[in-house]
């Protein structure tokens, strides 16, 4: 398995990074100096430009809300990604992650601030944009080189005026130490109470002036590695993921050509097994009824008794054999320089590459349904029970369909490795002779390649043949293919129906910018402050699939009844090619105007004014601005608000997408909720109030579907997703408004205090979507009022078909279009208190620093298509949906307490997650407290221990069924319990 190549290159890989620090002793161990005093804030240095603003100024303080976290705060999570610290911060709902195997992204890591999705917000590394990683333009923070991480700026109510598309819900920038001196050593193991999930990295950094002074390099090599887990490791996620296809293998009747019902009740011994459900193969080859579990044989293990019991339907436990936490083994390099040429222009570069391996693991690939096979009557495995009951049909020599999961083939497991490097070149300096002008010229250029490589995949037209073949298919391999029960193929069976597939993605970036900004003339309140800019951006993404992935089969009607044909692929989905690019050329200008300063109630009040311009050659021209006040109103007390216009162009996978098959959540019917196939006999539509004229839609749909028999066991249903040429670009107007208070007490216990309360509203036009398959056949069965005269022809209904011969849903199309409006609004409140105990009377044991960062989330509504009613999600969960999660608590915090005295410390984090509802239903998931312990100690100038205890209590997620994963959402709830970690930090 690709996950031991992992595994086995551990040892190598530590004595790299030891042999790395042993060079970078000698070569700098006459002449490096031990970091004797820490780096100078910016604001000492002289102009700055925070995140959000184009113009550089003295004391400069954001007008847009701005929360800012460091590397301790990363530390103290004892994680080996960035992405475990920004998704415990209440302005993220947590995107894909290090515990995201299905629905995932290939061990990416992507940020979603505001929970409006990772591709409305900005990354940025040093205020430039990093290169994107998939064709939605999202970034993957995974390439971001830890070691050298000095702070994360996030800001929000959109920035695109300032940076320019996707800014939307705003922008996380990653401001790396550039000026970073002297030589640094970092090690850190962590590891689960349960003895898994070990973490390990290590990172030298080394920096320095060269050139007498003129210039100043610095570079960064850093080491990570993180072991996978598997749900059947933790009790709340061994028993997961049902799914109807078995490694036995079932088959349902068709429902013009169904068995007698004396024939079932006589085989069963019992009345009442509907005949449109699903039969098993024991592997005596023998019969059992999903429904109820009646005759089940199982041959042992968690995977076929998770979900075992008589009087419940029987469902195969796929969720024990997935990954719960993906494996990862990253490298990461960084290298920046400066050169100043003359007093008027300085040279500087920087290079990041990053090479990194990951995996995802899932159950045995499935064929069921559309993706099924068919059997014919002529077959030499067929049993005589089940040839006798065949015969019962009215058309008794007519095929059967099959259902079948191939274990002998082992799990799908997708391994994916990525190279990654980006190179920026610049020239800045001085204006001369222009006042206090400033320019800064550069030119960017990123690369990604990943190469994915899947296993266990199955070629559906070999098992098709052997299943045709006169001799079972003992004809084409070694022992044919006994399809009742577990199969047990020979391996030139398993060589003759397993396919491996290598899929190749490419994606390019360029970015030529140049910028000027200074102080144009003086008013009596301060300088008038103006920017302006050019930038030329283009995008190119390539994906190459495996030939197998792409290939489609003629769909053929069989003389003996069903088809066969459609996607060559069972496991993983078949792929198509993408090709595409996308360019822009834009122009900014900002404008800073000081209006009153030194007057009462106005210690200054400032208006800063944004606008761009940008060509895209896919939807033409755009246009973004801002308006922000910035007003010291007194000593201590600062108010802010800005209102922004952004946009969003459509990204190349959503323009050029090429038609490709999915499997979309709908989960499992019940009797109270909205989930599962509406025309399942058990669903609550078919049992409420209205369901006579739900039985009337099923059965206008298919004949199969209104029966009242009817059951469908499976938790997804295939469908096609898709780009689309014609989209327009989103438009995103945000309001924010808040203040900022700092204590002016001389009280000690007080002096140190400051807090700062914002409202931000954002709504979203034009939004591009697609309606996800769960959302398509709730509303075609008027879940939220879509469709109150049940009519066959409604808009949602015509988005699916059903199957005429066994009632299933297969084309749910998710193909993506300008839908309809996203709206959120909300609260955030950070408060900080810092006091000197000898100050307060205590004893001098040092100082104690508090950070509490909330967020209350006031309204977050989402339109399916335009003209429809909003849909309130505050305070509800839900599955992963249009390529995000739904997650919405109403209230969430991170609070720090940290204590420090000289050389030691210790500090202690709560992490909460308010109560949530699971959409659509009764469930609730109570609210959730997490507890960690943090402590620091300098041993000496050069070296300090750190260790941390994370979820001290070992709290176990909220769970529900199905979940987004593993029986609850692992990005939003920590999976894997107490953890413990130790680092060591040495400076030479």
């Amino acid at each position: 398995m690709k996950v031991n190549q992992i595994r086995s290159r551990l040892l190598g890989s530590t004595m790299i990074g030891g042999l790395t620090v042993a060079v970078a002793s000698l070569a700098l161990g006459s002449t490096a100096q031990a970091q004797s005093a820490p780096q100078e804030d910016a604001s000492s240095i002289g102009d700055i430009v925070v995140t959000g603003s184009r113009i550089a100024r003295q004391d400069y303080v954001a007008t847009s809300p701005i929360v800012t976290v460091d590397e301790q705060d990363f530390q103290a999570t004892g994680s080996v990604t960035i992405d475990t610290l920004t998704n415990d911060l209440p302005q993220f709902v947590p995107a894909v992650s290090s515990t995201s195997n299905n629905p995932g992204n290939g061990g990416q890591a992507n940020l979603d601030l505001r929970g409006l999705g990772a591709n409305r917000t900005l990354v940025l590394m040093n205020g430039r944009r990093v290169i994107p990683s998939n064709s939605n333009g999202t970034v993957d923070v995974n390439i971001i080189p830890t070691a050298l991480i000095r702070s994360v700026e996030v800001i929000s109510g959109g920035a695109s005026a300032t940076y320019g598309s996707d800014a939307l819900a705003g922008v996380a920038n990653f401001i790396l130490n550039n000026k970073f001196e002297g030589v640094r050593f970092d090690a850190q193991y962590g590891v689960t109470d349960r003895d898994d999930g070990v973490t390990q990295s290590y990172s030298v950094a080394m920096g320095g002036e060269i050139a007498d002074g003129r210039g100043h390099a610095v570079l960064s090599i850093g080491r990570s590695l993180r072991e996978n887990i598997y749900n059947r490791a933790r009790e709340f996620s061994a028993i997961s993921g049902r799914s109807g296809a078995s490694p036995l293998g079932n088959t349902v009747f068709d429902a013009n050509n169904l068995p007698t019902q004396t024939a079932i009740d006589t085989y069963f011994g019992r009345t009442g097994i509907a005949l449109g459900g699903s039969f098993g193969f024991n592997d005596d080859g023998s019969l059992f009824a999903y429904e109820g579990t009646r005759n089940f044989k199982s041959p042992g293990g968690i995977d076929f008794d998770g979900f075992a019991a008589v009087g419940t339907d029987y469902a195969y436990n796929t969720g024990a054999l997935n990954f719960l936490q993906l494996p990862l083994e990253r490298w990461n390099t960084f290298a920046a320089a400066s050169y100043e040429l003359n007093d008027h222009a300085e040279v500087y570069g920087e290079l990041l590459m990053t090479d990194y391996q990951s995996a995802n693991e899932l159950a045995a690939s499935p064929a069921a349904g559309g993706t099924g096979f068919r059997v014919p009557v002529t077959n030499p495995f067929i049993t005589p029970d089940l040839r006798a009951i065949l015969q019962t049909r009215p058309n008794p020599n007519n095929s059967f369909r099959l259902d079948k999961r191939f274990t002998d083939l082992g799990g799908r497991n997708s391994f994916n490795d990525y190279a990654i490097y980006q190179g920026t070149f610049g020239v800045r300096g001085e204006v001369p002779g222009v006042r206090d002008w400033t320019y800064d010229v550069y030119a960017q250029y990123g690369r990604q390649e990943v190469n994915t490589t899947q296993s266990g995949n199955v070629s559906r037209s070999a098992v098709q043949r052997l299943l045709d073949a006169a001799d079972g298919g003992r004809s084409l391999c070694a022992g044919g293919f006994d399809f009742l029960g577990l199969s047990r193929l020979s391996p030139e069976c398993v060589a003759y129906i397993g396919r491996s597939a290598l899929n190749t993605t490419v994606q390019e970036q360029t970015v030529v910018e140049g910028a000027m900004q200074g102080s144009l003339f003086e008013l009596p309140a301060g300088d008038v402050r103006f920017a302006y800019g050019l930038q030329y951006r283009e995008d190119t993404f390539a994906f190459r699939p495996d030939a197998s992935l792409a290939q489609t089969n003629p769909t053929v009607t069989r003389p003996d009844g069903g088809t066969t044909g459609g996607s060559e692929i069972a496991g993983f989905n078949p792929s198509q090619a993408l090709n595409g690019s996308t360019n822009s050329r834009e122009a900014f200008i900002e404008l800073l105007v000081p209006i009153v300063s030194d007057m009462p109630f106005a210690d200054q009040l400032d208006l800063n004014l944004g606008y761009r311009t940008a060509n895209f050659d896919t939807v033409g021209l755009t246009s973004s601005y801002k308006a922000e006040i910035d007003w010291a109103v007194m000593d201590g007390l600062r108010i802010r608000s800005s209102v922004q216009r952004a946009v969003r162009a459509p990204s190349i996978g959503e323009l050029y997408a090429q038609p490709g098959t999915t499997f979309g959540a709908i989960g499992s019917p019940s009797a109270t909720g909205l989930s599962g196939d509406p025309c399942d006999r058990r669903s609550s539509y078919r049992q409420g109030p209205n369901a006579a004229q739900v039985t009337a839609l099923c059965a206008a749909q298919a004949a199969a579907a209104g029966a009242s028999t009817y059951t469908y066991t499976n938790g997804q249903v295939p469908g096609l997703v898709g780009g689309n040429p014609d989209l327009t670009e989103e438009t995103a107007d945000s309001l924010t408004f808040g203040a900022v208070l700092t204590s002016q007490f001389d009280n000690p216990w007080l002096s140190g205090m400051s807090a700062s309360l914002d409202y931000y509203k954002i709504e979203i036009s034009d939004v591009i979507a697609t309606i996800a398959t769960a959302d398509q056949i709730q509303s075609c069965f008027n879940a939220n009022g879509q469709n109150p005269t049940y009519d066959p022809n409604n808009s949602f209904c015509q988005l699916f078909s059903r199957d005429q011969l066994s009632g299933n849903i297969f084309n749910a199309t998710e193909v993506n279009d300008n839908l309809a409006a996203l709206r959120t609004s909300g609260v955030d409140i950070q408060f900080d208190w810092r006091v000197v105990m000898e100050d307060v009377g205590l004893p001098a044991w040092g100082k104690l620093d508090m950070n509490v960062v909330l967020g209350w989330i006031e309204s977050r509504e989402r339109q399916a298509i335009a003209g429809d009613a909003f849909i309130e999600r505050v305070g509800t969960i839900d599955v992963q949906s249009s390529g995000q999660t739904q997650t919405f608590p109403e209230w969430k915090s991170l609070t720090s307490l940290n204590w420090s005295n000289s050389d030691f410390g210790v500090g202690f984090r709560w992490r909460f997650v308010d109560e949530m509802t699971v959409f659509n239903s009764t469930t609730k998931l109570d609210a959730t407290n997490y507890f960690d312990l943090n402590t620091n100690w300098n041993i000496t100038d050069a070296i300090s221990l750190r260790g941390t205890i994370n979820n001290i209590t070992d709290e176990q997620p909220q769970t529900w069924n199905p979940g987004v994963q593993a029986n609850t959402d692992p990005s939003t709830y920590d999976i894997l319990g107490r953890r413990f970690s130790v680092g060591l930090t040495a400076r030479f």
